[in-house]
């Protein structure tokens, strides 16, 4: 999946040269916790949090309120990631667990088209897993080999059982094998189950899973 597809665009910016007051009344007023600063051509030159006007609110009121009319670059961030539109969005969810952050504006050309959030990426996880659409889950032991997909798949085809999503990751406890995790469209996963078993795969539900 692209990050075109999950960005928030246009997104909402600001002038470097807004003041401090200003940021905090678009970022209240938008309900938003993420506030790119861009110049006047949108290339963006930092990025204000909420957690950067809560730590700016003391002492900023605990000298004067006149610093309230300071820019947006003093407390903006200046070291800001960036992303683009046609990124893959697992790419960033990289630089979101290892930098630890909460958006990534998104600029093409130079210019800042667009926002994407933790919000939106735990959404396109949503997405992607299939859990928001009614149906079931079971999770599959299949052997890494070229085409064993084909045969895990067949099963479904069989059966006429569409499926959702299917998600494969490693099994940690036995090396040369995968988990698969594959959400159906149906209610009642017992004909599958018993089809995969037949077919000489080790099957586990979520019910298995809590024994």
């Amino acid at each position: 999946m692209l990050v075109e597809r999950i960005m928030t665009s246009p997104c909402i910016t600001i002038n470097e040269e807004r003041t401090i007051d200003e940021a905090i009344k678009l970022m209240r007023e938008e309900d938003i916790r993420h506030l790119p600063v861009v110049d006047e051509l949108l290339r963006v030159k930092g990025i204000i949090t909420d957690r950067d006007v809560n730590l700016a609110l003391p002492s900023i009121l605990g000298e004067t309120e006149v610093k309230l009319d300071a820019p947006v670059a003093d407390i903006m961030n200046r070291d800001v990631m960036t992303c683009h539109p046609l990124d893959f969005v697992e790419d960033i969810a990289i630089d979101f667990h290892e930098l630890s952050i909460g958006s990534i504006p998104v600029v093409k050309k130079g210019r800042c088209i667009g926002i994407v959030t933790q919000k939106d990426m735990l959404n396109t996880f949503l997405e992607l897993t299939g859990v928001m659409t009614p149906g079931s889950a079971v999770e599959v032991a299949v052997p890494d080999v070229p085409g064993i997909m084909h045969e895990v798949t067949k099963v479904f085809y069989v059966h006429h059982t569409s499926i959702e999503s299917i998600l494969v990751y490693r099994d940690k406890e036995n090396p040369g094998q995968k988990l698969v995790l594959i959400r159906m469209q149906s209610m009642n996963p017992r004909p599958i189950i018993d089809a995969l078993n037949e077919a000489g795969f080790t099957v586990r539900t979520p019910l298995d899973m809590r024994l």
